[in-house]
């Protein structure tokens, strides 16, 4: 087995010394986009919005945007998904899409069903591969190459339809996992198939000591809670105890920042934290090693991206594209700029506003940070509160108080003057006034607009602190557990009743 480690970390360094030489640049980007349009150009979305002539332009980058809008879920499947969804051939990718992953919808309400073609399964392979290498870059001794990789997701069991599968991404990929690494992937296939959360953590559990952990993936609140799991079962010090071999930890979906010093607390050796932006739409970006902030923007994994500015001038308060925003390529964003993000994939979704924001943190290597979702930001009387602005201001309130705040959200009221109200997930019994203050003074600090409404619109937020568990507790009710599930950092309309109403009960 020595060997085959050996094997492996050579590989991924060789890999990796390639990777390096072929430099991100734009014009990568140009022929994703030419060999997208191309490949869906006698689709019937193709035909309507004539992607043969896009392609003869001289600029096919300026007249793409030109001619095709900008679509949000709604308006993409009022136009051309739901023709899909009815087994229809042809409409926005080659054939016929037997997959699709269902992504939770920022109304709370319904499930998205994203359309996944085996062009991006191959493409989510191939990227999964890539990120190995990158690995070598961690200097990991020889025989981590060896150990098993533990993936913390939703169940793979898929629903079948007449004309289609739907089901977790993870589900959808597991179907597809070469079999060579289906020996180094664990729970395995009869474990990850559970769909309800409670049975599907016993059994991880109780196989625990049989395995060799290297690498864990998953949600920083279900990895947690597995983790915790394990150590209480066992008697242990630290997950170290049972896994010495655990190096990594891949994650992704929420930011680490409310969750690292808990993770740390179970582990008794250094862990390298590696953050991926791994979305129902595509591979989009994943941090080269350790010493980035950024993760880098995959510019040749079936996607090409655009980016709105989030501003005003594009987006209303409730985060509602203006019928006259504009979409910029690559080459005309700038750096520390907030961007909604838009794709154009290679399971057919075009010019498809995915409610991701980004930051570009580096635009030499193309490196961005996840800053929040656009449905999930604060501004009800132009205050512009981000998830970043909320996610640091939790961690100062939580780091003055002397607790951990975990899970949080909140939403907007009106009674006399504007304000807020947060419900925030921590085991401590505190005082909610106190609470309010403390985070009242640290939102001041890092919001000016927040600052300068208070003296006299925003009155002070209403704080209620309640058991973490009640929020993993409202996505299980929901069937929302494990793989990409995560709490909405901001309610509003469907999601705010039911939230009430559970709290209710």
């Amino acid at each position: 087995m020595a060997i085959i480690g050996s094997i492996l970390k050579r590989t991924a360094r060789i890999g990796n010394q390639i990777g390096e030489k072929k430099r991100f640049d734009y014009s990568l980007q140009t022929k994703v986009l030419h060999k997208l349009l191309d490949k869906a150009k006698f689709t019937e979305l193709g035909t309507h919005y004539d992607f043969k002539e896009i392609l003869l332009n001289p600029n096919p980058i300026e007249e793409y945007a030109k001619r095709l809008p900008i679509f949000d879920y709604t308006q993409f499947h009022t136009h051309w998904l739901y023709r899909v969804l009815q087994g229809e051939k042809d409409v926005i990718w080659p054939g016929k899409t037997s997959y699709f992953a269902l992504s939770s919808g920022t109304s709370g309400a319904t499930s998205k069903r994203i359309p996944v073609s085996e062009s991006m399964i191959r493409n989510f392979q191939r990227v999964s591969m890539t990120q190995t290498l990158t690995l070598h870059d961690y200097d990991l001794p020889t025989n981590f190459y060896e150990k098993s990789i533990l993936i913390i997701g939703g169940s793979t069991q898929l629903k079948e339809f007449e004309e289609y599968k739907e089901g977790d991404l993870s589900g959808i990929l597991a179907g597809k996992i070469p079999l060579w690494f289906s020996n180094f992937s664990k729970p395995g296939k009869k474990i990850s198939k559970i769909a309800n959360w409670d049975d599907k953590l016993d059994a991880i559990v109780k196989e625990a000591p049989k395995w060799d952990i290297g690498i864990i993936s998953g949600i920083p609140a279900w990895v947690e809670m597995v983790l915790k799991a394990i150590i209480n079962t066992y008697k242990l010090s630290s997950i170290h105890e049972i896994w010495p071999s655990l190096k990594v930890y891949v994650h992704g979906g929420v930011s680490i920042e409310p969750y690292r010093s808990e993770l740390h607390k179970l582990f008794a050796e250094p862990v390298y934290f590696q953050e991926t932006y791994l979305a129902s739409e595509g591979y989009f970006a994943y941090q080269k090693s350790d010493k980035r902030t950024g993760m880098r923007l995959l510019l040749n994994a079936g996607v090409y991206f655009e980016f709105i500015p989030f501003n005003e001038q594009n987006f209303d308060a409730n985060g509602t594209l203006s019928s006259n925003a504009q979409a910029l390529p690559l080459h005309q964003v700038k750096e520390n700029t907030e961007y909604a993000l838009v794709v154009s994939t290679c399971s057919g979704l075009w010019r498809y506003l995915i409610g991701d924001t980004i930051r570009f943190t580096s635009m030499l290597d193309y490196e961005i940070k996840i800053t929040g979702r656009i449905s999930h930001f604060m501004s009800t009387c132009g205050e512009h509160l981000s998830i970043e602005n909320m996610d640091q201001a939790i961690k100062a309130t939580a780091e003055i108080l002397g607790i951990q705040i975990q899970e949080y959200t909140l939403y907007a009221l009106k009674n006399g003057k504007h304000k807020h109200h947060w419900y925030l997930g921590t085991d401590k019994i505190l005082n909610d006034t106190l609470v309010a203050k403390v985070l009242d003074q640290e939102l001041k600090k890092i919001n000016d607009d927040y600052a300068s409404l208070r003296k006299h619109v925003i009155d002070l937020p209403t704080v209620n602190v309640i058991p973490n568990s009640f929020f993993l507790n409202f996505l299980a009710q929901k069937g929302k557990i494990g793989g990409q599930n995560k709490f909405p950092r901001a309610l509003k309309g469907t999601q705010l009743d039911e939230w009430k109403l559970f709290l209710q009960r």
